[in-house]
């Protein structure tokens, strides 16, 4: 007698390859028998006639580090499918800490205000997640600037010699403790201050370990193509895989993800490991100071505080942006504020100005009686540099363009959230529950942009071997048991930019190592996860 069995299911098997109809059963954890399987039992049986049956989501983008540690459950990433996540992007990540201080990034910190660190390295973050319980598998990569920030702070500087070997043991350390790989975050400080050479140092260390290189790159605008290169320089130098994380141009290069996708094209014709993903969404989101250059963030959030409170230099920060635009550095959406489309840019989360949460910046300067632009600067030095912004600045063509392509994948860039508590407040991006659904209702079911089979294999079994997650992400027997369940006729997202803390529709189980986290749309603490080590 099987411990599970999925009944009647039409199986998509996260290969790519067509769809067929079989039952599923499991057996300790893992998969043991897929096919007609008419004459078995189970102790638990769940039959899954006109509906998909598949591999758990695999995410192979999110930014669930510390909210992870705060709230273990990772409700909203299960209640879309989720059932694996790599976390450790853009940069930021949960290890190594600097005399146990956080280092966030473009992060929320109001998010995680109530998490208090205990670790300095991944073994001891990863000892405090298997002792408190995983909703979700959970793997990570390195971030670069924390590896920075742990060595040298935030000074905009090369490190001296003393300082690059001290980075180069805290990567050698975490590669050594589990992680994946390494990744940056060059729009983010202290990450536009390394050079080529600085990366390509810690890559060739990920290297020995047969881990990955990604990154948020240093420019998604005018500079796009370079920016694109230089990631492709760290592969070809370190001799490493490398990935360019949600490689989505913003004005005014939108459509050229055609040009940077045929360099992808001719660059792995050579014979590099080279590849890249996307975010289904035109409205993304990140920290409000990410609209600043990143000089001025040079020595952190105190040294910024002053800038912005210097008439003179904070009149220069103004004119960077609106001179530069992106161009030099920080976030695509200061070519927004360069274009004056206010409009197109919101409050997400603030503390003291938790009132304006959700409103254009055009409707803040109203209200506030100033320019959108000071009302930025004023909400950063008022909220201490922690507010975090949404905005609309890429398209779906350039999604598609990479969705569909060989080497690109599809994430969602979001958190494991918790319909209760900080974890609960501001007005976060709806990707947090619903990146994946919508991704399926929008331009699987409504526009038929791609069959069943890709989208599915572009979450599960394409996300499982480029980040090398084995015995996952297919439906093979002696595989780990991440199954999930829906109705692809309703299947979709709740959660949208007025309301995104919603759990989706249509998604009936999601079964963990083997342990049923969702049953019949009904979401459970059931913390079946499992910390992956690479």
């Amino acid at each position: 007698m099987y411990d599970l069995l999925v009944r009647n299911a039409r199986l998509l098997d996260g290969s790519d390859q067509p769809a067929f109809k079989g039952d599923i059963a499991v057996e300790e954890g893992r998969i043991v028998a897929i096919g007609d399987l008419t004459n078995t039992d189970a102790r638990h049986a769940i039959d899954a006639q006109g509906h998909i049956a598949c591999p758990g989501f695999i995410d192979s983008h999110t930014h669930s580090d510390l909210t992870i540690a705060l709230d273990g459950r990772a409700l909203s990433s299960l209640s879309q499918g989720i059932t694996t996540q790599v976390m450790g992007n853009c940069g930021v990540s949960a290890a190594p800490t600097r005399d146990l201080e956080l280092y966030h990034g473009p992060l929320d910190p109001a998010m995680t205000r109530d998490l208090t660190c205990d670790w300095t390295h991944f073994d001891e973050y990863f000892q405090r997640l298997e002792s408190n319980g995983l909703g979700t598998n959970a793997a990570t990569l390195v971030g670069h600037g924390n590896v920075r920030v742990a060595a040298m702070g935030y000074d905009d500087r090369p490190p001296t010699t003393t300082e690059m070997e001290c980075m180069k043991a805290l990567v050698d350390r975490a590669m050594a403790d589990g992680a994946l790989g390494l990744s940056s975050g060059l729009a983010y400080a202290p990450g536009p201050y390394a050079e080529l050479e600085e990366l390509v140092e810690l890559s060739k260390i990920v290297g020995t370990y047969g881990g990955i290189y990604t990154s948020h790159i240093r420019n998604q605008t005018e500079s796009i193509a370079e920016a694109v290169g230089e990631v492709i320089a760290v592969g070809e130098q370190a001799s490493v895989a490398a990935h360019v994380s949600h490689m989505q141009p913003g004005s005014p290069m939108l459509g050229s993800t055609r040009d940077l996708l045929a360099t992808i094209d001719q660059k792995r014709r050579e014979g590099r490991d080279i590849s890249c993903d996307a975010i289904p969404y035109t409205i993304g989101s990140t920290t409000l100071k990410s609209l600043l250059p990143p000089w001025a963030l040079d020595g952190g959030d105190e040294a910024l505080i002053r800038r912005l409170k210097d008439p003179e230099t904070r009149e220069k920060i103004k004119q960077d942006t609106m001179v530069h635009g992106a161009e030099s550095g920080g976030s695509r959406k200061r070519n927004l504020v360069r274009e004056g489309q206010w409009n197109k840019i919101w409050l997400g989360s603030a503390e003291k100005n938790a009132a304006y949460a959700g409103e254009t910046f055009a409707e803040i300067g109203r209200r506030r009686k100033q320019d959108p632009h000071d009302a930025v600067l004023d909400i950063i030095v008022e909220d201490e540099a922690r507010p975090w912004m949404l905005a609309e600045d890429v398209s779906e063509e350039d999604f598609l363009n990479i969705a569909r392509h060989p080497a690109g994948g599809v994430i969602s860039d979001g958190f494991s959230l918790a319909p209760e508590g900080t974890l609960a407040e501001g007005k976060h991006h709806p990707r947090s529950y619903g990146a994946f659904p919508y991704f399926l209702r929008h331009f699987v079911r409504e526009q038929g942009a791609m069959s069943w089979e890709t989208a599915i294999h572009k979450l599960t079994g394409h996300a499982a071997n480029r980040f090398r997650i084995g015995d996952r992400g297919l439906l093979r027997e002696g595989y780990w048991a991440d199954l999930l369940i829906f109705d692809p006729d309703s299947i979709g997202e709740r959660a949208d930019f007025d309301e995104p803390y919603r759990y989706p529709q249509g998604i009936d189980y999601v079964i963990v190592n083997g342990k049923i986290a969702v049953e019949k749309g009904e979401v459970a603490d059931g913390r079946a996860g499992q910390v992956l080590r690479g």
